[in-house]
């Protein structure tokens, strides 16, 4: 009997903030790169997850 590999979901993609969250004072950082900071962490992890499902090591739901 073969084993199933185990089972993922992807992460759920960042919420945007409001434009209008940004204070246009400069700040360092930004509520805007933080977002884009978080946007390539998720993008990175999404990646990673679908290149093991394609390798067979895990088998995703969301897709």
């Amino acid at each position: 009997m073969t084993q199933q590999p185990p089972r993922k979901r992807l992460p759920p993609k960042p919420e945007p903030p409001d434009p209008a969250e940004c204070c246009g004072s400069g700040c360092e950082p930004c509520i805007l790169e933080l977002y884009d900071e978080e946007l390539e962490r998720w993008e990175e992890r999404v990646q990673d997850l679908r290149a093991a499902a394609a390798r067979g090591e895990i088998m995703l739901l969301d897709e």
